[in-house]
């Protein structure tokens, strides 16, 4: 079986480089064709991701960051050309690939996706753009967005708590309303809002394993009311970070969709990358639409 790895040589730490060799020996084992694609820019990336689909490999191997899968599966389904993925995660949090199970180290990534098959994989649409695990807004949405990478580089996972500590002293609530498509209504100020398909949101917000499944055509919508005292924020704050939502100020449910309308537009966050939002968007899930090892 011919393998093409994909490799965004400025992910995390660039580990990834270091690994190489020996991730490229897994795929090799028993005379298997492999070819290395490294990338050093979004630009060129998507040119080598163009490339590697059009030679139809029997195994696509993304290796990089959340970001870096995320965009890879975006162009592959605006081009009709998404098939089964690999993927070797090289970023700072690698909250997704964490939450599926799929190892941090390289070698061992690669081992499991050699031995593995694909499976069904939820995605979630917002507008024209598809996402992985995550579509927010609000508090702790920019710190994902806004982290350079050579802080993520030096701090890994800390860099994410830094930046969304900073946002703090200037929180912004956003009077929306939320209809989900089950019919659900939702209205207030909200600090946060976000549906997600993952236990972990960037590597700040935590959500109880046991009830986020990424294959059962549902996301989770998690809203938090905006604070009325320093109290009421530290609640808060203690329920996003313990996972724990049984909290007056936290609404979470499970939906296949929802319409976020709001009297002003406002950013999101769509796995971390910066989507400029207006006063409606519509979301919804797409049931098994990738194809993953995992």
């Amino acid at each position: 079986m011919k393998t093409i790895l994909l490799v965004n040589a400025n992910a995390g730490r660039q580990g990834i480089l270091q690994k190489l060799p020996q991730v490229e020996e897994v795929f090799a084992a028993g005379g298997g064709d492999v070819e290395v694609i490294k990338t050093e820019s979004k630009e060129q990336g998507e040119k080598a991701l163009l490339l590697a689909a059009g030679k139809n490999p029997g195994r696509l191997v993304v290796c990089g960051g959340d970001g870096t899968l995320s965009d890879t599966v975006n162009l592959l389904l605006r081009e009709k050309a998404l098939g089964p993925l690999g993927y070797i995660p090289a970023g700072t949090t690698n909250d997704f690939a964490s939450f599926l199970g799929i190892p941090k180290d390289p070698v061992k990534a690669a081992s499991f996706i050699a031995m593995g098959k694909p499976r069904p994989l939820d995605l979630g649409r917002m507008g024209r753009r598809s996402f992985l695990y995550v579509a927010s807004f609000g508090a702790f949405t920019q710190s994902s967005y806004n982290t350079t990478q050579s802080l993520k580089n030096s701090l890994g996972h800390l860099a994410y708590v830094i930046e969304g500590i900073k946002e703090l002293p200037a929180l912004q609530s956003y009077e929306a309303r939320v209809e989900t498509a089950e019919g659900g209504v939702y209205e207030g100020k909200y600090l946060y809002g976000g549906l997600s398909s993952s236990t972990s949101l960037g590597g700040v917000i935590k959500l109880d394993e046991s009830k986020v499944d990424p294959c059962d055509g549902l996301f989770e919508l998690c809203l938090v009311k905006q604070p009325q005292s320093l109290h009421e924020l530290n609640r808060i704050l203690l329920a996003l970070m313990s996972g724990k939502a049984e909290e007056d100020l936290i609404t979470f449910t499970h939906t296949k969709g929802a319409v976020f309308t709001c009297k002003e537009p406002m950013p999101w966050s769509l796995d971390g990358e910066y989507c400029a939002g207006g006063e409606r968007m519509e979301t919804e899930v797409l049931p098994g639409a990738l194809k993953l090892y995992w």
